[in-house]
């Protein structure tokens, strides 16, 4: 086989090896990443659940305050 043409693939090879290994670094990075999103959109969704919660408790306290202020200001 013609020298140049061996090198050009062993060349090739280790072109193809490094950028399958980047390509699996990078892979692993982007699971990574994916994972902590996954964990956060879940915080995020349940941080959002509390302050709904939290809404809704104060909501007709809020209301109810209102209402009483309204009375006891008419009723003088």
């Amino acid at each position: 086989m013609d020298p140049r043409v061996k090198r050009t693939i062993t060349k090739l090879e280790q072109q193809k090896e490094k950028k399958t290994n980047e390509k699996k670094r990078i892979e692993q990075e982007l699971s990574e990443i994916n994972a902590n999103l996954k964990q956060l959109y879940a915080f995020q969704s349940d941080q959002d659940k509390l302050q709904a919660a939290i809404d809704q408790f104060y909501e007709p306290v809020k209301e109810e305050n209102t209402d009483e202020h309204s009375k006891s200001v008419y009723n003088v």
